[in-house]
């Protein structure tokens, strides 16, 4: 499907499609069609051949919500279209809602507006649809931990399971106050900063993924993962006691700070004695074989982003742990401290927008994730550009110079790329009075 930048203002030969759309959805419900929103992979510029397309088609009237789902052909090639229905008020209601898929961070997700009427438009021509952070669950986390005890002790592996991974999905709104602030694009994106939390509980990477059921573990294996999850993030969100008592109640805020919260997680963590019961483990779930399943591949990696020791590296190595390609890192010449340059443009204008540093994690982030991350020298952690600020740089290309100190990174930079609000950070102009200078 194509469609032009002015907003509302779709090139004829989708008007037709969008106006069959809109025909189809208002069978029956005799509700006006007041916006087109294209949502999703597309809005991100991150659509692959086989992506669907997300539309939302915002109608007047009483609250209202369909969904239908079409196959669209076009020179032989389906297209899978998911269009949801949605009554504008409840739509723009919504945005003031954590999205349920987010793992409880804030979401800050590119749109496209194909097509408003006047009175709509500038009330819904959003080009970044912004949700709110969860609040910390961390009653329902606990009460989810009794499920997982429970599940344990009626020997109920399946609920084990599944119990285990709704924990595993509260985990990070719980340990949300304790990091630093980021907004997610999408679902993956979501999953990935999750798992990437600087401040979270030893182990947390691999027990959320036990948890998750992304990694094989027997029953007792992952019992033992959402105990270790809830009772490490205590001591974290201690301080935070506070805003826990905003959400779930003094009562609760008061227990996790005299340890009664402590001490009930040990005591969850313990099997209930059944006299004459034989305690029977099932083995071990098998890692996915080709033509089975399959499961969302996360590399191993360190759970922050910071190194354990404040010193240096060796001289040319890689200062932290990381996933780049071997072949990759070996081409890398680094600064004392295990840095290389990126330079940053605009991939269709060319234009330098700004220079930051990567290690080889960064970088192995920025080639697999398609997010521009970066290395902070100063506070010794992770970025990913656009994170807080919502200027996202999605990255088109990425290119190593002649000798392996400097990277080129191609992106679509949405907004300004300069914290001070410029579009550049190369905005100040410095005179040049030697020969050759233009007059």
């Amino acid at each position: 499907m194509r469609h032009d930048g002015a907003v509302g203002h779709a090139p004829s030969q989708d008007e037709g499609f969008l106006d069959a759309w809109a025909a189809r959805l208002r069978e029956g419900a005799g509700r006006p069609v007041v916006g087109i929103m294209l949502r999703g992979s597309h809005a991100r510029r991150a659509a692959t051949a086989h992506s669907d397309v997300d539309v939302d088609v915002l109608v007047g009237g009483a609250p209202y919500a369909v969904r239908r789902a079409f196959l669209a052909e076009d020179t032989g090639r389906l297209t899978h279209v998911s269009v949801a229905a949605r009554d504008v008020r409840s739509w723009v209601a919504r945005l003031g809602e954590p999205a349920d898929w987010a793992f409880g961070l804030p979401v800050a997700a590119p749109a496209r507006l194909l097509w408003a009427d006047a009175y709509w438009r500038r009330r819904i021509d959003l080009p970044v649809l912004c949700q709110p952070a969860a609040e910390p669950r961390l009653e329902e986390l606990i009460a989810t931990l009794g499920k997982v005890a429970a599940a344990r002790d009626a020997d109920d592996h399946l609920g084990v399971r599944l119990a285990a991974a709704d924990l595993a999905r509260l985990c990070p709104s719980v340990l949300r106050p304790a990091n630093p602030s980021v907004r997610v694009v999408s679902r993956r994106a979501a999953f990935t900063a999750a798992l990437d939390l600087p401040v979270a509980p030893p182990g947390y990477r691999e027990d959320m993924l036990l948890c998750l059921g992304l990694r094989p573990g027997s029953t007792g294996q992952l019992c033992a993962a959402a105990v270790r999850l809830v009772a490490g993030a205590l001591p974290l969100v201690r301080p935070y006691a506070a805003e826990i008592a905003a959400v779930a109640g003094t009562d609760l805020a008061e227990a996790l700070v005299d340890g009664r919260l402590d001490r009930y997680v040990g005591q969850l963590a313990r099997p209930a004695e059944r006299p004459g019961a034989t305690r029977r483990e099932p083995p071990p779930v098998p890692a996915p074989r080709a033509g089975q399943w399959v499961t969302v591949p996360v590399p191993d990696a360190p759970v922050t982003g910071a190194h354990p020791s404040p010193q240096g590296p060796a001289t040319g190595g890689p200062a932290r742990p990381s996933r780049l390609d071997p072949a990759i890192a070996a081409r890398l010449r680094r600064t004392p401290d295990g840095l290389v340059a990126a330079v940053v443009r605009q991939h269709d204008s060319g234009e330098v927008l700004m220079v930051a540093w990567m290690d080889d994690e960064a970088l192995h982030r920025t080639l697999t994730t398609g997010r521009a991350t970066y290395w902070s020298r100063s506070r010794r952690e992770y970025w990913v550009k656009g994170a807080t600020s919502g200027h996202h740089q999605y990255v088109r290309s990425v290119a190593l110079d002649c000798d392996g100190d400097a990277v080129l990174v191609s992106v679509e930079q949405v907004g300004a790329a300069c914290h001070t609000g410029h579009r550049t950070c190369f905005f100040e102009e410095l005179p040049v009075t030697g020969a050759g200078a233009s007059s």
